[in-house]
């Protein structure tokens, strides 16, 4: 998070910059752009918060067909305990659950409306990875160490989200080949959980979050959020772009009734824009 406030601190600093080279109080008369659509490629570092997390850690408050239902399965019980030898239990969840940092890729498109304004549009998606480890305690007698042996396994989860932002962007500066602006927007996203599972002696065990009150499997779902953004545009063709941005969004994210969380996201990246 540290790099990414110095990121957006560098970008605002460059734009502000740029301003104090230009005459802030002259208007200088320029034309509207030739061609007024433009369309681009977004490709941004995404850094969610951690508030939905949680729902990956596989434990009875997060689930209630998690590990320690797994481990008490019928069809797997028998080949746990070959595998553990002694009594066995869950010892310890992840006790700071959280995602990676990710990547993000979409589309951008703009439309100029006034001199200095353009109204655009982001379709942005991106796939978290959550990859933590629980701790299983093994009651082996025979261990050499006074009191239980303790394993660590990993416990795996990927989840897609899908946002749509449409906003204004204001260039507060504008040279004939670089452009600074400050952007407001509103955004819808759709997540999904895609998969959620433990390992043990390399053989993947899937969680389930079955909700009887949906006939799907996977949680999800759809929500509303804003955002604002800071940037700087430069030409390196007579038609071809590089928009350096940072973007930061206040959303609600749901997964489902218990995980419905609302905060801070960001992304820092660029835009590869054709004008």
């Amino acid at each position: 998070m540290n790099k990414t406030l110095f990121l957006a601190q560098f970008l605002i600093f460059l734009s502000f910059n740029m301003m104090a080279q230009t005459n802030w109080y002259d208007e200088v008369e320029e034309d509207y752009d030739t061609n007024k659509f433009s369309i681009g490629v977004n490709l941004a570092a995404y850094f969610p918060n951690q508030n939905t997390a949680e729902l990956y850690v596989g434990a009875p408050y997060s689930t209630p067909y998690g590990i320690e239902y797994i481990l008490n399965l019928p069809a797997y019980k028998p080949t746990f305990d070959n595998y553990f030898q002694y009594p066995y239990e869950v010892a310890e969840y992840p006790l700071l659950p959280k995602y990676k940092t990710a990547f993000e890729l979409g589309l951008h498109m703009a439309y100029r409306i006034q001199k200095r304004m353009q109204l655009f549009m982001d379709f942005n998606l991106t796939q978290l990875d959550f990859e933590q480890t629980f701790t299983m305690q093994i009651d082996d007698p025979y261990n050499g160490i006074p009191g239980p042996t303790y394993q660590l396994f990993p416990i795996i989860g990927e989840e897609n989200r899908f946002f749509i932002n449409l906003g204004l962007q204001y260039e507060y500066v504008k040279q004939e080949f670089s452009r600074a602006y400050l952007s407001a927007f509103a955004q819808a996203n759709n997540v999904q959980l895609q998969q959620n599972y433990f390992v043990i002696d390399q053989v993947e065990y899937n969680i389930f979050h079955y909700n009887p009150n949906t006939s799907s499997q996977r949680p999800g779902g759809n929500s509303l959020g804003f955002g604002f953004g800071t940037g700087y545009k430069f030409a390196i063709h007579e038609r071809l772009w590089i928009d350096l941005m940072y973007q930061c969004y206040y959303s609600e994210i749901k997964l489902n009734n218990r995980y419905a969380e609302t905060g801070l996201q960001n992304s820092l990246g660029m835009r590869i824009i054709w004008n």
